[in-house]
């Protein structure tokens, strides 16, 4: 019960602030469910299908973030709305709030996931992936591979409540274009620090540089971070209120940003 008040009032401040910047968040909204097969002491095999919801802005356009955006979260940029068109009023209208109407509509999409774990060590792991994602229109096929490496871990007979994980993920990822079917490959270096204040509850940060290889020349070009409150629920529910914050790298960068609202069942 604290939980859900501390959450929706955290969403209700975020929501009354987002009018003084005279923007909408882009939101997304995901279920899924999560399965675990132990094959031993060090190795398993995860199986993963979410189902997302995405809200759009028709008046706001944002570059295609598909490949770095495994979360799926929509965004919107951090610049002024364009002008209208119409108006022919001279006066400075800089510090007033944009209020036309706008055309919402929503996108979904399916996600499936096959993954293969395995523990180096306790500190040090690794995981190779295959995912589906399917939105109605076009079916996008991503391969991963990644290293995890934890130096610290809260374990549930310790009193340690810090939990870091920095990780470096490769991932090829392709879909069809121009009949065709372009694929990208991007190294992704990702920190992750998870605060457990109580048993069934954590604080999250999340960091992550985006680099991608582009007619044989590799560069990073795009950077996030990523608030999160984390609430287990008899081991099995998973439910996360996150905010993303992502902005270009170059000289001249544009940011958007976003919120997510996700339940899991794990077994």
């Amino acid at each position: 019960m604290r939980f859900m008040k501390f959450t929706t009032a955290l969403f209700a401040i975020f929501c009354a602030a987002t009018p003084v910047f005279a923007q909408f968040p882009g939101i997304n909204i995901s279920t899924g469910i999560r399965g675990t097969i132990k094959l031993g002491k060090k190795s398993a095999i995860e199986l993963r299908q979410q189902f997302q919801i995405i809200p759009e802005i028709e008046q706001q356009h944002t570059p295609d973030d598909d490949f770095f955006n495994e979360d799926g979260f929509w965004h919107i940029p951090d610049q002024e709305l364009p002008d209208d068109d119409d108006d022919d009023d001279d006066t400075d209208n800089s510090g007033e709030l944009n209020d036309r109407p706008l055309d919402i509509s929503s996108e979904w999409r399916s996600t499936s996931t096959v993954q293969y774990n395995y523990n180096i060590y306790k500190w040090l792991r690794t995981n190779a992936n295959y995912g589906m994602m399917y939105n109605g229109d076009i079916f996008r096929h991503t391969f991963r591979s990644e290293i995890d490496y934890r130096p610290l871990q809260h374990q549930t007979s310790s009193t340690r409540k810090i939990d870091l994980a920095v990780r470096t993920l490769i991932q090829y990822s392709g879909q069809p274009e121009d009949g065709r079917y372009e694929w990208v490959t991007s190294l992704v270096p990702r920190t992750r620090l998870e605060w457990k204040f109580k048993s069934n509850q954590s604080l999250v940060a999340e960091y992550a540089l985006n680099g991608e290889w582009e007619e044989g020349a590799f560069g990073f070009d795009r950077w996030r971070v990523s608030p999160q409150i984390v609430h287990n629920y008899k081991k099995k529910h998973r439910f996360t209120l996150g905010y993303q914050y992502q902005q270009t790298i170059g000289a001249d960068p544009e940011g958007s940003h976003g919120v997510s609202l996700r339940y899991e069942i794990r077994f």
